[in-house]
């Protein structure tokens, strides 16, 4: 369901329930700007989905001569002093 943010202000308590029994609810606030409010249990399910960048990383496939020579961090100097 989408809710107007007037609407979801006054009915926050019916916006988080719908969501628990429902599903996501859509709050809009301007033509095309909406936000989505899921159940915690939806957004792990979600996030789940998706690898972490650090399983990424430890599952490169190649050996570290296939990556780019790292270079070195840059320095700012505080030339105030």
């Amino acid at each position: 369901m989408t809710w107007s943010i007037s609407q979801a202000r006054a009915h926050i308590s019916e916006v988080m329930d719908a969501a628990l029994e429902k599903g996501p609810q859509w709050i809009e606030r301007r033509e095309n700007q909406r936000v989505v409010v899921l159940s915690e249990a939806d957004f792990k399910r979600l996030a789940s989905e998706y690898p972490t960048v650090a399983d990424l990383i430890l599952r490169f496939p190649g050996d570290l001569e296939d990556l780019p020579k790292r270079r070195p961090a840059r320095i700012f100097s505080n030339d105030s002093d």
